[in-house]
């Protein structure tokens, strides 16, 4: 399906809200774009995390969401850092059900006087079968906006923060786990796919862009937004590096992020129609290779749990290597 068979999809007459929900990668500008879905007239909410630290201008996060999120990672036990994959039965137990009914009433009553309304994490893609449900059972009509950059800026803009993380070794597999697994459930959805770099290149156009394949309701003071955005929020010191998708070739980004990053590219710059079904079957054996990974992702947060214990126990350097023997021994 093309841009504008889901544009024309999407504008079918629902009495069902609108929820836009922002999803990728942290350090891919989704906090920036999330402030132009607002100025799309997009309700973010009166609660929102307040700016600072790495978000100078703002996060624009509902705090609630933010704490059902952050508690949803708890329950699963993966960290900001974690890499591995999640098990279909980690979405079934009955903790995660119980906090999927929290957030089924917390969405009810911080936006059910909405008609249309964002929420942005950029963890929501990698959590999205706990969302999909919530989103379910309210009966929306979901929306998404995939926020997008190259893995060279998301390496070194995260090093910044966390040089350990930041290695583009890290960065690459954050990058593929937070977005591959459930990617292709948004294909019969509407969605759209924004690259940072486009967006900060022409931010109006790519606002206006958005608007259109999502078929949002746009308010009569939209124009006036979108130019604010443009001339007054972003800034050219919001963005400290930029690479194209030629600096790809080489060794330097793991060949499978290197790939899924290309095929996204495409559709933030409209080179290419969802009803080709090749283009699909491209993203399915991305799909597989990821999949074929999954020993080594376990294995990586393993060892990343063992150096966290070191590092807060004195006697951890011994007893990590005593894990580690004892799980050489089982295996």
């Amino acid at each position: 399906m093309n841009a504008d068979m889901r544009a024309d999809s999407a504008a079918a007459a629902s009495p069902a809200p609108i929820a836009v929900v922002v999803v990728g990668v942290g350090r891919s500008g989704t906090s920036a774009i999330t402030r132009g879905v607002q100025a799309l007239g997009v309700e973010l909410g009166d609660r929102l995390r307040p700016p600072g630290g790495k978000n100078p201008t703002g996060f624009f996060e509902d705090q609630h969401l933010l704490a059902i999120n952050k508690r949803l990672k708890r329950l699963l036990r993966i960290r900001g850092d974690s890499v591995r994959l999640i098990g279909g039965e980690e979405w079934q137990t009955a903790a995660v059900r119980a906090l999927q009914r929290e957030a089924i009433e917390t969405v009810r009553r911080d936006f059910g006087p909405y008609p249309v309304w964002g929420y942005k994490y950029a963890r929501t893609l990698r959590l999205l079968p706990f969302w999909r449900e919530v989103f379910a059972a309210l009966g929306l009509d979901v929306r998404y906006v995939v926020a997008l950059r190259n893995p060279l800026s998301v390496a070194r803009s995260r090093a910044q923060l966390d040089p350990r993380r930041g290695t583009q070794e890290q960065s690459d597999l954050e990058w593929l786990v937070n977005v591959v697994p459930y990617f292709r459930e948004l294909r019969e959805l509407p969605f759209v796919v924004v690259d940072y770099d486009l967006m900060l290149g022409d931010p109006a156009a790519q606002l206006r862009r958005m608007a259109a394949v999502l078929a949002l309701p746009l308010p009569p003071h939209a124009d006036a937004a979108i130019d604010a955005y443009a001339a007054q929020f972003l800034q050219p010191g919001m963005r400290h590096s930029v690479f194209t998708p030629r600096d790809l070739d080489g060794d330097r980004v793991n060949g499978v992020t290197r790939a899924a990053y290309l095929w996204l590219r495409g559709l933030a710059a409209d080179d290419v129609d969802l009803a080709d079904a090749g283009y699909w079957q491209e993203w399915e054996a991305i799909e597989r290779q990821l999949a074929a990974m999954a020993p080594v992702l376990r294995h990586v947060d393993r060892v990343r749990a063992d150096l966290r214990r070191a590092e807060w126990n004195p006697f951890g350097p011994v007893q990590a290597a005593a894990r580690a023997w004892r799980r050489f021994r089982r295996e």
